[in-house]
Formats: structure tokens, C-alpha cells, sequence
């Protein structure tokens, strides 16, 4: 449950006034605090995300979930992605492309990290696999068939990622 409360945190401060999304409403932080401090249940909290999504103050519809028109895309490995408590992530999270796209991961981080595709449950399959990747380096892959592709950085097996083809 914690898992997909974070990742769904993560989605929220992601798209919350997408053009503003550098800036972290206060009241976002505040609310957090309180959850992350056990001042509010898990059910206060989800409550809390649903009423936003509910009332459109949230729009979990944005660039980074955008359908990609051209036949290649990028999935940035943002700074910061490396810590544990950082919701950084990738981004997008959840890539949505067409058939035939080049899907490319391109590490923004100041750290190694690893490009590893993955089954539902978690284990490394070998359908694209990156190795080590410094600041700056780049993986691509070209997805061919539809379906849902899941993939992890082998040196931070909390960041996760999906790549949708339609």
C-alpha cells in the first residue's frame, strides 16, 4: 500500500499545475508530512488525492503521459532519481507509443544506473537490458510489438518504470 501511495504521490507532484510542476504547492508538502509522520491514515491520505483528482485540481492527464506521435521518444532518468525518499522516478513514468517507436533513456542523474526490462513479477527478462549508464549516456530500444513493458534500474530496484504500445 505504501508503494502505491508514494508512486501516486509522486504522479501527483508530477502533474499539479503541470506548467508550474518545478514548484511543490505548499499544501502538498504539508499534507505529505502529516502521512509521512503517521498524523493521517493511509485512507486520509488517498481520500485526501481522490477528492483532488475528483474536483479537477489534479489532472493526472499531462505531457508526461502524453501518446507520442513520432517514431522515437525519451524517458529522462532525472538528478536525484538514485535516493530512496526522492521522487524522482523517471519521466515519464508511464510512456504511451505507438508500434515501431525508438524509446530512448537518456541519465540525467549524477550517478550510474541501469536500463533492465522486467516480467509482472519482477524478475529480469531479456527483452532490453542497458548496462551501466553514466551522466549524459543515452540507451535506446525500438518497440515493435504492442503490449505493456515494465522495466528497473538494477542499482536502485525501486525505480520503476512502464512503457505502454498500442
Amino acid at each position: 500500500m505504501r508503494l502505491f501511495v508514494c508512486t501516486l504521490l509522486a504522479v501527483v507532484i508530477l502533474t499539479v499545475n503541470s506548467a508550474h510542476a518545478e514548484t511543490v504547492p505548499d499544501w502538498v508538502k504539508k499534507t505529505t508530512k502529516l502521512w509521512t509522520e503517521g498524523k493521517i491514515t493511509d485512507n486520509e491520505f488517498l481520500n485526501a488525492i481522490r477528492y483532488l483528482l475528483n474536483k479537477n485540481i489534479i489532472q493526472l492527464e499531462s505531457k508526461t503521459e502524453a501518446k507520442s506521435t513520432s517514431d522515437m521518444a525519451t524517458v529522462v532518468i532525472p538528478n536525484g532519481n538514485s535516493r530512496v525518499g526522492n521522487v524522482g522516478f523517471y519521466v515519464p513514468l508511464n510512456l504511451q507509443v505507438k508500434s515501431g517507436t525508438t524509446v530512448v533513456w537518456v541519465n540525467d542523474d549524477n550517478i550510474l544506473h541501469t536500463i533492465q526490462s522486467q516480467d509482472e513479477k519482477g524478475n529480469v527478462i531479456s527483452i532490453f537490458n542497458s548496462n551501466a549508464l553514466k551522466t549524459g549516456d543515452r540507451f535506446a530500444y525500438k518497440f515493435k510489438e504492442q503490449g505493456t513493458y515494465h522495466y528497473f534500474c538494477t542499482i536502485h530496484p525501486w525505480r520503476v518504470g512502464v512503457v505502454t504500445v498500442y
